[in-house]
């Protein structure tokens, strides 16, 4: 009788290997969910040229002149942005539809897309023409650290920098 209350008190192989093996996957699922948290959290939202832009000349030291220059390229790229996005949406609507048919006429995809392309044309006149009158605003100096960060992305200054389109 010992020997059997001996055997009932000690745990059996299986059971432990069965607790050491849910240890281990609860572990790897919260590394894995922590690590997933961690890249969103961390991870620098992608941003187009008038976004950086505008995050850059914040980063500046600027006097209230230069602020209001900026703030005005930040309008004149948020509408431009707008202003695209709605002239060129029903424009890929179209070429989407034309590829879609069974034989797609490529002289209308080529004209549509010559379409498109000259929105795009326009809209970075736009961002060039407000950028410039931005840039005459600063000084060489500024405007030499401008072009550095430009080229040369310096993440932590503009890291909380975001704007959005309606």
């Amino acid at each position: 009788m010992i020997a059997v209350a001996d055997a009932a008190d000690r745990p059996r192989p299986r059971r432990i290997g069965l607790w050491i093996v849910l240890a281990l996957s609860l572990t790897l699922n919260v590394c894995l969910v922590g690590g997933l948290v961690w890249a969103m959290l961390a991870a620098e939202p992608v941003s187009g040229p008038a976004e950086r832009f505008v995050g850059i000349g914040r980063s500046l030291n600027l006097n209230p002149q230069q602020r209001t220059a900026l703030l005005a390229f930040e309008a004149t790229a948020l509408q431009a942005t707008r202003t695209l996005r709605e002239s060129n949406a029903p424009v890929m609507q179209k070429i989407w539809n034309e590829m879609a048919q069974a034989k797609p006429d490529e002289a209308q995809i080529s004209s549509l897309t010559d379409q498109a392309l000259q929105n795009r044309r326009a809209y970075q006149g736009k961002m060039t023409a407000g950028l410039l009158t931005f840039l005459a605003t600063l000084s060489p100096e500024q405007r030499s650290e401008f072009a550095q960060l430009v080229r040369h992305p310096d993440w932590e200054r503009r890291r909380n920098f975001r704007f959005s389109l309606p």
